[in-house]
């Protein structure tokens, strides 16, 4: 085994520049030279009596002299090799506080990139699995009227006879019993309307009879009024005025399709209704949107999708 402990019986094998250690970390050279400075310092005190001494005998003190000479430069170059090695523990800390910070931000980059394609994904999802839904011209009432290249506005057309009018859209809502989540959703925009009567749009069961007359109070009618009167199951739930609605408003309800659950929204924004579900008893296809008009000149527009107002990520 090498020894450990340099020499330098000779000034000239020693250079501050180079490792004294190169087999050891800087931590282990920076201790052992420590070491070398305390027994230089011992030494240092012991030569000068020795050099007296060797006087007093009579005795050539030169040698004495220049040993003690070497010795006080072994210990300067010491101090500079031991100065180096500070400077570089204090870069290599430097670096690797560096590095750390490095793979930290990366770590954020590469979670934050996660988190977009994730988005993108589910995304991608709700493209997939949206049918673009429009109001069916054969379930409409002959006084509404559906117009636009997409058949998504509907305006009441006929004299006011003080009865509801009503169409359902073409496709229904699907419901399933697995764990997945897709929220069927849409939202209508009004933009005409007698301020002192009442609309109402939701989801419902899709049968003939339902397009003239009210709508509301029929078993699978899941509807929100513009005087924010909530009906579930065709039952009314309470109405809350500052829910209500009118001209410029857009408003929305969904449902959750593993859960069952309702959701409401006004402008954006989800209403705070969190215990309303569908019945268990009505089949995965048996609820279509629908809109009810009260009014001559009544007038809303529906999205079906995929873009809203309100932000289903939210859910």
């Amino acid at each position: 085994m090498p020894s450990l402990t340099p020499n330098f019986s000779s000034a000239d094998e020693f250079s501050p520049l180079q490792p004294i250690f190169p087999n050891l970390s800087t931590s282990e050279e920076m201790s052992l030279l420590i070491a070398r400075m305390a027994e230089l310092n011992r030494t240092n005190t012991v030569e000068p009596s020795i050099a007296c001494s060797d006087n007093l005998f009579g005795q050539d003190g030169n040698a004495a002299e220049e040993r003690f000479s070497q010795l006080q430069n072994d210990q300067k170059k010491l101090f500079g090799k031991i100065n180096e090695l500070e400077k570089l523990q204090k870069e290599q800390t430097k670096a690797t506080a560096d590095q750390l910070s490095k793979i930290q931000n990366d770590q954020k980059i590469i979670l934050e990139k996660i988190n977009e394609l994730e988005k993108e994904q589910k995304q991608r999802k709700a493209l997939l699995n949206f049918q673009q839904n429009y109001w069916d011209a054969n379930f409409c009432h002959e006084n509404l009227e559906i117009i636009g290249h997409k058949n998504l506005i509907v305006y009441y057309k006929g004299d006011f006879s003080g009865l509801y009018r009503s169409v359902f859209a073409k496709h229904p809502i699907l419901m399933n019993d697995n764990n997945s989540s897709d929220i069927f959703y849409y939202e209508i925009s009004i933009g005409k309307m007698n301020d002192w009567l009442i609309n109402l749009f939701g989801f419902a069961v899709k049968q003939p009879k339902k397009l003239e007359g009210t709508i509301r109070n029929k078993k699978g009618t899941y509807a929100y009024e513009s005087n924010g009167e909530i009906y579930i199951n065709g039952e009314s739930k309470g109405k809350n005025g500052k829910y209500s609605y009118g001209v410029g408003d857009t408003v929305g309800i969904g449902i959750n399709s593993a859960t069952r659950q309702i959701i409401f929204t006004k402008n954006g924004l989800r209403l705070d209704f969190s215990d309303f579900f569908v019945s268990p008893s009505f089949a995965n296809d048996s609820l279509y949107p629908f809109i009810s008009l009260y009014d001559t000149g009544d007038q809303i527009e529906a999205n079906f999708g995929p873009n809203f107002i309100f932000d289903l990520e939210t859910l």
